[in-house]
């Protein structure tokens, strides 16, 4: 272990896995966020990701859990792992009901997952560690935003939108769990920082494809009123990107900390009030 790098995770938080049970079903409406399909396919296509991407997360920390990491953070990097498992469940579930309505997520899933290998192919282990910091902080940013920004959730199905709150709690419980084994196994700032330009680069061009691809597939993709709206809502004055660029700038200072935007009051009173979702 380099320096006397330690779990940095804040009192009052635990990272930790909950089985969760949700109410959407095979009735979940077809656009079923604002009953916009520019909307609704932005988080479809991230849900489109996250399966193969959260595999990727897993497989790039665990290559580490044999050095000598702070025994605290080995323990978060376990319930770190039983969440991100449990996230790719809930989101196969969520993936295959919107497959049944006719869209071709399998083929664009294999797509992902074709890439990710390639990444595999060419970068270290530590450089893969470094995207997976890098991705950690992206989706940290934007479950802060579900949170902090009501314009991106009151159009929601109310069906759909507890899972959706759900994994960006815990993306913010574990947001620092890699950055402090990253830390620990010698990992460099500026691998960091310049892993962190190019996933700004990739990952929403990426996700845009993806948005695009499931646009078509539902003959929406010339619903210019529909489209205008979808651009406003990621790009637009409130929208995710204007709410999340000040946290991504903040990840190329050389101290940079994923706490250091505290969120845990938002965890627990997300933890305080949904109890009814976990199964166990």
């Amino acid at each position: 272990m380099t320096q006397a790098w330690t779990s940095t995770l804040p009192d009052g938080v635990a990272v930790a896995y909950r089985r969760m049970k949700f109410d959407f079903d095979e009735q979940m409406p077809r656009h079923w966020h604002s009953g916009s399909p520019s909307i609704t396919h932005f988080f479809t296509a991230l849900s489109v990701v996250l399966p193969e991407g959260e595999k990727f997360f897993i497989d790039s920390v665990r290559y580490f859990e044999d050095e000598d990491l702070d025994p605290k953070t080995r323990e978060e990097v376990r319930e770190f792992v039983k969440q991100e498992a449990h996230h790719t469940y809930q989101h196969r579930i969520y993936n295959k009901i919107v497959a049944a309505q006719g869209f071709p997520l399998e083929r664009y899933g294999a797509i992902v997952r074709g890439m990710l290998w390639f990444v595999r192919k060419i970068l270290t282990k530590r450089t893969q560690l470094a995207v997976t910091v890098a991705l950690e902080h992206f989706t940290a940013t934007v479950a802060d935003q579900l949170f902090t920004n009501p314009k991106l959730t009151e159009g929601m199905d109310p069906a759909v939108k507890p899972l959706w709150l759900w994994h960006a709690v815990e993306e913010m419980e574990h947001k620092a769990v890699c950055f402090d084994v990253y830390q620990q196994v010698g990992g460099s700032n500026w691998t960091r920082v310049l892993t962190m330009a190019r996933v700004m680069f990739a990952f929403p061009l990426g996700l845009t494809f993806l948005q695009l691809a499931l646009l078509a597939a539902d003959g929406k993709v010339f619903d210019l009123r529909d489209l205008g709206r979808g651009l406003r809502f990621v790009w637009g004055k409130g929208g995710f990107v204007r709410g999340i660029l000040p946290q991504l700038r903040a990840f190329y200072r050389p101290d940079f900390h994923p706490w250091q935007v505290d969120n845990r009051e938002l965890i627990h009173a997300w933890t305080a009030e949904n109890q009814r979702y976990v199964a166990g």
